[in-house]
């Protein structure tokens, strides 16, 4: 899951810059601008704002408050591990998901002004990444299960 999602996170970066410099291109040379080259953009922004979070958070590169974790004894980091995990299975369920269905739904039928596009697809990447945190939240509950030490409250 992290080579596709690293290799789709890349390829779409790849075509963003290359999509830029046409749009550069167009403005300054051409005297012209590429309607379609600015929409397209604003929208893989989107895609890759949301696909690129999930992976960070996969790979626990995201950006982190440490500053209580550091201040809590060994015997409760699981829990407050835990803890956060749990936040986070909240922000999945009631923003990407219930949110990003809702979203969905409510864009079906539109269409953006320069390229046409649905605008459902849009919407999609809230779900799409919500299915990809999900995928990798199982895997840090699963990781602090296998490689800590059980230490209950209280021994």
């Amino acid at each position: 899951m992290d080579k596709v999602t690293a290799f789709l996170t890349c390829s779409l970066m790849i075509v963003m810059v290359l999509v830029a410099c046409w749009q550069v291109f167009t403005r300054f040379v051409l005297n012209s601008p590429s309607t379609v080259s600015e929409e397209f953009l604003r929208y893989s922004l989107i895609w890759l704002t949301m696909v690129g979070s999930a992976y960070a958070y996969g790979k626990k590169k995201h950006l982190a408050v440490v500053f209580v974790a550091r201040k809590v004894p060994e015997k409760y980091s699981l829990y407050l591990n835990l803890l956060v995990e749990v936040f986070v299975l909240v922000f999945i369920a009631v923003i990407l998901l219930f949110g990003g269905t809702k979203a969905y739904q409510n864009a079906v039928g539109q269409v953006s002004s320069a390229l046409g596009m649905p605008m459902q697809y849009l919407y999609l990447s809230l779900i799409v990444s919500g299915v990809l945190f999900l995928f990798y939240l199982i895997l840090h509950i699963k990781d602090y299960f296998t490689k800590t030490n059980h230490t209950v409250v209280g021994e």
